[in-house]
C-alpha cells in the first residue's frame, strides 16, 4: 500500500486522527484533582496518551500516499501536538505547562511512530 492513495481510507485514518486530537485536547481542559500519585506517574500518562497519536499519524500519513520520512513526519507532528497542548493547558485553572510532559509526549511519539512502522502497509 505504501506510495499508493486510498483517498476513502485516507479520509477515515485522518478523522479518526483529529478525533483522537479532540479528545486529547477535550481532557487537556479539564482541571483534575487526583489523589495523590507516585513521583512521575504523569510521565507515564502522558506517553501512554501520545502512543496512539503519533500510531495514527502515521498511519495517516501513509494512507494519504506518502512514504519517505513518515517516521520522521509522524514524530514531529506529535511533538508539535504535544507542545501545543502544554501551551493550551498553561491557561487552564489547575493544570500548567511542563518541559518534562513535552519529554514524554515526545517519548510517547518515537514509540507510538515505531511500533506503526512494523506494519505491512
Amino acid at each position: 500500500m505504501a506510495g499508493k492513495t486510498n483517498i476513502k481510507q485516507a479520509v477515515i485514518f485522518w478523522l479518526i486522527t483529529i478525533g483522537y486530537m479532540g479528545l486529547i485536547f477535550y481532557l487537556s481542559s479539564q482541571s483534575f484533582h487526583l489523589p495523590k500519585l507516585p513521583t512521575n506517574f504523569d510521565k507515564i500518562v502522558h506517553i501512554g496518551i501520545y502512543i496512539p497519536l503519533a500510531f495514527l499519524f502515521y498511519l495517516s500519513l501513509n494512507r494519504s500516499g506518502i512514504n519517505r520520512y513518515v517516521f520522521l513526519a509522524a514524530v514531529l507532528l506529535t511533538l508539535l501536538y504535544g507542545i501545543t497542548d502544554e501551551f493550551h493547558q498553561s491557561f487552564v485553572p489547575g493544570r500548567d505547562a511542563s518541559f518534562g510532559d513535552a519529554l514524554a509526549d515526545f517519548t510517547g511519539a518515537l514509540l507510538g511512530s515505531f511500533a506503526a512502522s512494523f506494519l505491512k502497509t
